[in-house]
């Protein structure tokens, strides 16, 4: 009884996964009601056209005329040469409605997958979105592009192609065994003694393909993550001389996929060919106990002594032999596609959990229902007690308390991996404290509307990222209705402006993928020109004179002097030449706060901002 459920659960674990995607398919339940029905037409006419054999071969060939009769009414009656064109002219009927509904249907079924395809990736892209920072930590980014594209491509094919075509194929294996039933109930239920082997390999070999395919789909998102990462470091790894090492990594990984695919492609073949042999098996059986049956037939029409006697009154006729053995082979079909079938699905369901790890992630950060707006002119940003922790173990901000505040021009040191970016994230809210608040003109921020709040925030981070588009529309992304005045400005600004004008094509210069052929201090110029077009009331600046010259770096320390006035504004400072240009000041180690005060003030009162200072490149990068 328990090896009966545990069964029983495996076999409706594919229906649990494919379930939760069913919200992908409601716009499109039409056309998937159309498809139903043109496979319910389409599955008649694989039923009709065996018959056209047997009129030709029981009346034509035997000379008898056929009938077409209504209780007692014969309405009509057709001799041998009228059968033959009856049977001719219904078969070219069934094929070319056949043909043109089939096309129909694929095209219908085309949409249809590319539709659900769209609204998944959508709805699972719109959801990685809004995931933390610390989910995307913890997955590569390689295996995450993979689940979106590919894998969502895969749980579309098991939704709507393989479960469309079981439909119309089990509709073909109903029609066909009923009719099969009608002309002899005995061979039929020999035929279908097989079909309880048949699930049994299939259940047995499909939990193990699910296996295998969710292992080759994780080995070939650890290979596109390593391709990521690679093609984005190309630089580094010439530089370095580091080609040949990388090659020899990438050969590695790409036959440590390459062997998971086999793996599950074998399962899958030698699934395809136990069905094969069973239902060659049994089809052989069946065809030499109808044989026999056709000729014990004949023999009793023979031996009645009758000068008309039809072998059809004493049993099987050679055309209802023909018939019943077309159906035969055509019930094989959908038998023997039930092996792809299953595979399809078993790979399917795999795909479709690894979809379901993302979309079930709750590293979610959001509003309160019916949270208020953020301040629209924020006076205060305020650090009570804060910590937080990446992962498991030690606090990346341990216990962190200070006040920023509008008029001021406050700035973040410490060394690397004193806290800096984290206090920079969570006044972002891209995640929430383990412990302790943030608070925004005394409300905390998770009292207030994400949306909103992020609207007043503007980070300028020294390594940004870039889209393989315009300039124009790089710098849109912060403000996407801004002119192309406001972009000027804001690049002029950031002491941008005159690199971008020396481009041939202007905000039209189409940047590499994430910034390339750009120099580290240009990428830091247009990262601060973009933050500062979202005119936010509160500017997060991670080193914004990296790579300046001294003439563009005294413009940008200029425009933040200037718009820490109207702003809160916070530089996350690793240039310890320029301190003492800061209002206010919040020395960090380890991740918590040392003290905080003027330049002057740290560097007579505290021993150890002192000594950072002084030996001030052990703090840059």
């Amino acid at each position: 009884m328990n090896a009966l459920r545990r069964w029983l659960e495996k076999g409706s674990h594919g229906y649990r996964v494919a379930s939760r995607f069913f919200v992908d398919l409601q716009d499109y339940r039409g056309k998937i009601v159309g498809i139903f029905l043109l496979a319910l037409v389409l599955a008649g006419f694989e039923v009709l056209r065996p018959w056209t054999i047997q009129w030709v071969i029981d009346y034509a060939f035997a000379g008898k005329s056929m009938k077409l009769q209504l209780g007692d009414w014969t309405l009509l009656k057709m001799q041998p040469a009228q059968i033959i064109w009856l049977s001719g002219g219904t078969l070219i009927l069934i094929s070319v409605g056949s043909a043109l509904l089939g096309y129909a249907k694929e095209v219908l079924l085309s949409t249809t997958s590319s539709g659900v395809t769209r609204a998944m990736r959508y709805r699972i892209f719109a959801h990685m979105t809004r995931l933390s920072p610390g989910f995307h930590a913890r997955h590569k980014s390689g295996d995450l592009l993979v689940r979106l594209m590919g894998d969502a491509s895969l749980v579309t094919g098991m939704l709507v192609d393989t479960a469309l075509d079981v439909m119309q194929r089990s509709l073909v294996v109903i029609a066909t065994v009923g009719i099969m039933l009608l002309k002899d109930w005995r061979l039929t239920l020999a035929m279908g003694a097989s079909i309880p082997i048949l699930m049994l390999f299939v259940r047995l070999i499909s939990v193990r393909i699910r296996t295998a395919t969710r292992k080759a789909r994780e080995k070939e998102g650890d290979l596109a993550d390593y391709l990521h990462e690679a093609i984005a470091a190309t630089e580094t790894i010439q530089s370095m001389g580091g080609g040949e090492q990388v090659v020899r990594r990438f050969a590695r990984s790409n036959r440590s996929s390459a062997r998971a695919d086999v793996k599950a492609g074998r399962l899958a073949a030698r699934l395809s060919g136990l069905v094969e042999s069973t239902l060659g098996t049994t089809a052989a059986i069946v065809m030499v106990f109808a044989a026999y049956r056709v000729l014990h037939a004949t023999d009793l029409a023979r031996a009645s002594g009758l000068a008309n006697a039809d072998p059809a009154d004493y049993g099987m006729t050679i055309g209802t032999f023909t018939v019943f053995f077309t159906y035969v082979r055509s019930l094989l079909k959908p038998l023997r596609a039930s092996s792809k079938n299953a595979a399809r699905f078993s790979k399917g369901t795999a795909c479709g959990e690894r979809v379901l790890a993302v979309l079930d992630a709750t590293d979610l950060v959001e509003s309160k229902v019916g949270a208020p707006p953020a301040p629209e002119v924020p006076h205060e940003l305020a650090f009570e007690d804060v910590s937080y922790a990446y992962k498991e173990g030690a606090d990346a901000l341990s216990g962190f308390s200070a006040t920023f505040k509008r008029g001021q021009l406050s700035a973040l040191v410490g060394r690397s991996g004193a806290g800096k970016s984290t206090i920079a994230a969570l006044a972002l809210r891209l995640f929430d404290p383990s412990r302790g608040a943030v608070r925004l003109d005394g409300q905390s921020l998770r009292d207030l509307d994400l949306a909103s709040l992020r609207a007043r925030m503007g980070l300028a981070q020294q390594r940004t990222v870039f889209f393989g588009e315009s300039l124009r529309e790089n710098m849109l992304l912060a403000s996407p209705e801004a002119t192309d005045e406001a972009i000027w400005a804001a690049l002029e600004q950031a002491g941008a402006a005159s690199f971008v004008a020396s481009q041939p094509e202007k905000l039209d210069a189409k940047l590499g993928s994430n910034g390339v052929g750009l120099s580290g201090g240009q990428q830091s110029r247009l990262s601060l020109a973009r933050t500062l077009l979202r005119r936010a009331p509160v500017l997060i600046v991670d080193e914004p004179f990296a790579g300046l010259d001294l003439a563009a770096a005294k413009r940008v320390a200029d425009t933040l002097q200037r718009l820490a006035q109207e702003r809160i504004l916070v530089v996350i400072a690793h240039d310890l030449e320029r301190l003492d240009a800061y209002d206010h000041i919040v020395f960090l180690e380890n991740g918590t706060k040392v003290a905080e005060g003027r330049h002057e003030e740290l560097l007579r009162d505290v021993p150890l901002y002192r000594e950072v200072v002084r030996t001030s490149a052990g703090v840059r990068g």
